[in-house]
């Protein structure tokens, strides 16, 4: 899956379509959906728990109560980071298993514009906490 700083940058193009606050650092939300990248590998979005919708809920669940106070919006915002990060990792993992390639050798522009209309169409620009 893609490293790291592809997903920060697609925060930043959720930033620029107003479905993320500026503000909103999901750096935390990466890492705890990387976290078993490493145990399961490439399919890791399919066989890692914490990539589904219930995953998804028990750890923004888990920030609120770590945290103690957080707003409503910064969660919703970690929501909607959190399918960002699988949205981006399902596009690429398609073009992985069609072609092989380098990260850095792919046009990210498409990518992250045939990711938006994959979140779009799968409705995570308007999940809410």
């Amino acid at each position: 899956m893609p490293p790291k700083k592809y997903h920060l940058k697609f925060d930043e193009f959720l930033k620029d379509k107003g479905v993320i606050c500026i503000e909103t650092n999901g750096r935390s939300v990466h890492d705890r959906l990387d976290k078993h990248v490493k145990k399961y590998g490439p399919v890791h979005r399919e066989l890692d728990k914490w990539h589904t919708p219930k995953g998804i809920r028990y750890t923004i669940d888990n920030y609120v109560n770590s945290l103690g106070t957080i707003l409503q919006d910064t969660c919703t915002d970690y929501v909607r980071i959190a399918y960002g990060h699988v949205s981006l990792d399902y596009i690429v993992s398609k073009l992985k298993r069609k072609y092989d390639y380098n990260y850095d050798d792919l046009d990210w522009s498409e990518i992250y514009k045939r990711t938006w209309e994959y979140y779009k169409r799968n409705g995570y620009n308007k999940k809410r906490y």
